[in-house]
């Protein structure tokens, strides 16, 4: 049987620095490397499901599964039907990156969110807001798809009009779609108090972000201490322990309503993390973050789950200091998929 350490779900075959530290920190570490794309992901699936190739550590940067077929979600399940662990479990992924199913469980966490309206796919095409729900809402709000990612099928400036919304819907009739307030943060240092944070495993990144202009700025020391940004890294703990997931992000913003702070989660869980580098691109990751993540990612193939020794904190990485905190549960295995 062929085995493979670590593999890659990607389609893209572009030079993407993400993909080459990944490869490269493979080859220092003795691990062999595949990756799977649309040249090979038709053969690759053959050889897992005929069990003549076995996949050890693999991370999925492509399934869509709320997509018939796809062949890169049937490569996700095949490498874990035959004893692989997957980044992220797919039975954890599909549920996870639906913002209407998590939406509910966010709420029974305590977690706060924008006022949101879920919107059923089979409900009627000429579905209408009931004018006490128009109020909450808010002119403008925003309207985005439960399974959507890269801001695909999303409203920003919504009025509510019945045209809007089917505008919106057709986008994929199969979904349900989210109705949510629009959120305006506060201002802290002179920067939108706008996060993406990032979950890695047993640590977790806060990062600023700002969602116009779409620029991410590691968060340092001196403000998580000083900006009180504890609950930050609270919510997304809080996030991995009910949803399962190793490695994620979600944004979250603050703003103040009746006087006081909010800290609202506003994009939920989303899974195959776009780590486009900051020195590639003005949008993308600061390096020093996405270098971490590669770290983390290829240190997880190496470990050996019977000998292992399960983290029992989270820690927190900052932009200048890596502290560990207490109170914030134990972080997610991805392992145990590899020791059942």
């Amino acid at each position: 049987m062929k085995t493979y350490d670590f593999a890659l779900n990607w389609n893209n075959e572009g030079d993407d620095r993400f993909i080459f530290l990944l490869n490269e920190e493979c080859k220092k570490n003795n691990l062999s490397f595949v990756g799977i794309t649309d040249r090979n992901v038709k053969d690759v699936l053959k050889e897992l499901e005929s069990h003549i190739l076995k996949i050890r550590v693999m991370l999925d940067y492509q399934a869509t599964y709320n997509l018939p077929k796809d062949p890169y979600a049937r490569v996700c399940y095949a490498v874990k039907d035959a004893g692989g662990a997957v980044i992220n479990d797919p039975d954890r992924a599909r549920v996870a990156v639906d913002k209407a199913m998590v939406h509910f469980e966010l709420m029974d966490a305590g977690i706060l969110t924008p006022y949101t309206i879920v919107v059923r796919n089979w409900e009627p095409l000429v579905f209408r807001l009931k004018e006490e729900e128009r109020q909450r809402l808010g002119v403008p709000f925003i309207i985005k798809p439960g399974c959507g990612y890269g801001q695909l099928g999303v409203i920003r400036d919504a009025k509510g009009t019945i045209r809007e919304i089917a505008q919106a819907r057709n986008y994929d009739r199969g979904d349900n779609f989210l109705l949510q307030e629009k959120i305006v943060p506060l201002r802290l240092k002179d920067k939108k108090a706008w996060f993406r944070v990032i979950h890695c495993f047993d640590t977790i990144i806060p990062c600023w972000w700002d969602d116009t202009e779409n620029l991410y700025e590691h968060v340092s020391y001196e403000d998580f201490n000083e900006l009180g940004l504890y609950k930050l890294v609270k919510m997304v703990a809080k996030i991995a322990s009910f949803t399962k997931m190793v490695w994620f992000s979600t944004e979250i913003a603050i703003d103040q309503k009746e006087g006081k702070r909010r800290f609202l989660a506003i994009d939920y869980v989303n899974d195959q993390c776009d780590m486009s580098t900051k020195s590639e691109t003005s949008s993308g990751v600061p390096d020093e973050v996405v270098e971490f993540a590669v770290s983390k990612i290829v240190s997880t193939a190496i470990n050996d789950p019977a000998n292992r020794t399960k983290a029992k904190r989270y820690k927190i990485f900052l932009k200048d200091a890596s502290v560990e905190l207490r109170g914030l549960g134990t972080p997610q295995d991805l392992l145990w998929q590899l020791s059942r």
